[in-house]
């Protein structure tokens, strides 16, 4: 652990300079090791528990006591392991970023809130799946990036949740209103036909949400019918759907 900051005196400077508050304040680098649970390495939370040499654990991990034999697997002491408040209340003070901070998400939350943050972070970054395309950003800056560099075609969903669409082989967006995700449709020349798949573009995956009912008929064969299928979620990570 660094602190910057050796003196009392400075460090009452600085608390000072950050508005009077009489909380302090420092700047502090710590290894992430030293916030996670000696047994499982999840991030640590309260409540929180220590073998008599020091070592912490979480309560999931403490509660499987007996099943450790009353030992610390760190340093083989036998022990009971008793709750440290002190512990506690550093966990409850370390704040980081989000990861997804260079994709514009400006939130700071303790450390062990972070995986929870970043499972649900509306600016994590979706990815263009065109061949030789590296683009990763947030869903608005996706959209805009089929719109300037691929020329992709776009439609507007309306509230009725049916639209009609003229298809090329290639990508076509459906855009909804105020949402946080989008509908790709791929189009693709197969030997036997074509080949139309609809994923819903969002940086959180998540089960099935919506539901697709397509009716299609090809002006050139005569060829006509109709399918109807769930539409899985994907931040395109790995990809268009097959």
């Amino acid at each position: 652990m660094a602190i910057n900051g050796s003196s009392s005196s400075k460090r009452k400077v600085e608390a000072q300079r950050e508005g009077g508050s009489s909380s302090k304040k420092l700047n502090v680098t710590v290894g992430l090791e030293t916030l996670d649970c000696t047994i499982c390495s999840a991030p640590l939370r309260p409540p929180i528990f220590q073998c008599s040499v020091g070592h912490f654990i979480c309560s999931s991990c403490r509660e499987r006591e007996d099943q450790l034999d009353y030992k610390c697997p760190t340093c083989s002491a036998k022990t009971s392991f008793k709750r440290c408040f002190g512990m506690e209340h550093v966990v409850q003070s370390v704040t980081v970023a989000c990861s997804n901070d260079k994709y514009g998400c400006a939130e700071k939350f303790t450390y062990y809130k972070k995986e929870e943050h970043e499972k649900a972070c509306p600016n994590a970054p979706c990815f263009c799946p065109e061949p030789g395309c590296e683009f990763a950003g947030p869903t608005k800056m996706l959209l805009d990036h089929f719109a300037a560099q691929h020329k992709c075609p776009s439609t507007n969903l309306p509230d009725s949740g049916t639209v009609s669409l003229r298809l090329k082989p290639g990508l076509h967006v459906l855009q909804c209103t105020d949402t946080s995700y989008f509908f790709l449709l791929s189009m693709a020349t197969k030997p036997f036909g074509h080949a139309i798949s609809v994923v819903c573009v969002q940086p959180n995956v998540t089960e099935f949400r919506f539901a697709c009912t397509m009716s299609y008929d090809c002006l050139t064969t005569g060829c006509c019918g109709s399918t109807s299928c769930h539409i899985r979620s994907s931040s395109l990570s790995d990809g268009l759907p097959t």
